[in-house]
């Protein structure tokens, strides 16, 4: 069974808890600096309440539990780099875990 996820752009009833966790338009890079790509969308997962995907600039996709935020970018491992789907010695600021959304109140 696969999972049905949303674009966060697309979803009006749906925003960031912590903005500082927008993504959009950031470059993901490995942890030894090498740039991977641009992020370009956040795919949602509505059953959860989370982000559960980014999408990069070339369609790769990239589960947001492999990555960490660092001053406004994304990081990953260069192992986990390697692995990404294709489908057409840190330290950070905001720690891997869910990067939660709430619904909009009216």
């Amino acid at each position: 069974m696969s999972k049905k996820y949303e674009d966060l752009h697309e979803l009006d009833s749906y925003q960031l808890e912590n903005e500082d966790q927008d993504l959009r338009g950031s470059t993901l890079y490995s942890t030894d600096g090498t740039r991977i790509g641009t992020v370009r969308r956040m795919l949602v997962d509505p059953d959860r309440d989370h982000v559960a995907g980014l999408v990069l600039d070339d369609d790769r996709f990239v589960p947001v539990s492999e990555i960490e935020i660092r001053d406004g970018d994304a990081y990953i491992d260069p192992v986990e780099a390697v692995g990404f789907n294709d489908t057409r010695a840190r330290k950070h600021n905001v720690s891997r875990s869910h990067v939660t959304v709430r619904r909009r109140t009216p």
